[in-house]
């Protein structure tokens, strides 16, 4: 009996220690990737955060549910969203974008970790920033 709960105890604890409880958590884990684009920040900004609230956000159980957060910062030529799960009052972080002027245009940076379905939502991101306002399934 000691044994399984010895067993349990360390599958927590692993499971924990690749949990991302803050942006910066996952920010120092997760390999970005970073994309430019002509457009205007404000507007890659704007397709990205208001297609990930439509499509994430939402509750996935009785005490659980995916939050999107996002705020533009007009005056520093920034903006930025983060995905995370809330359940029973634990946060985990999966995915945090960053959208910023540059020269050219803008520049945009996405990092996804602490799930398999990381790349997937790497590439939903990038969809959504050139335009596609699809919600598929992760």
């Amino acid at each position: 009996m000691q044994k399984i709960h010895g067993v349990a105890a360390l599958t927590a604890a692993l499971l924990l220690a690749g949990c991302s409880s803050t942006p910066a958590d996952l920010e120092a884990k997760a390999t970005p990737v970073v994309r430019t684009y002509r457009e205007n920040y404000q507007e890659i900004y704007r397709r990205v955060s208001t297609t990930a609230k439509r499509c994430f956000a939402g509750n996935v159980g009785a005490y659980a549910s995916f939050a999107v957060d996002s705020d533009l910062y007009s005056e520093l030529g920034y903006g930025e969203a983060t995905l995370s799960l809330i359940n029973v009052g634990t946060r985990n972080y999966y995915l945090s974008v960053r959208v910023e002027k540059d020269p050219a245009g803008s520049k945009l940076t996405v990092r996804s970790g602490n799930t398999l379905a990381s790349e997937r939502y790497k590439s939903l991101i990038l969809a959504w920033a050139d335009g596609d306002q699809n919600c598929p399934m992760i």
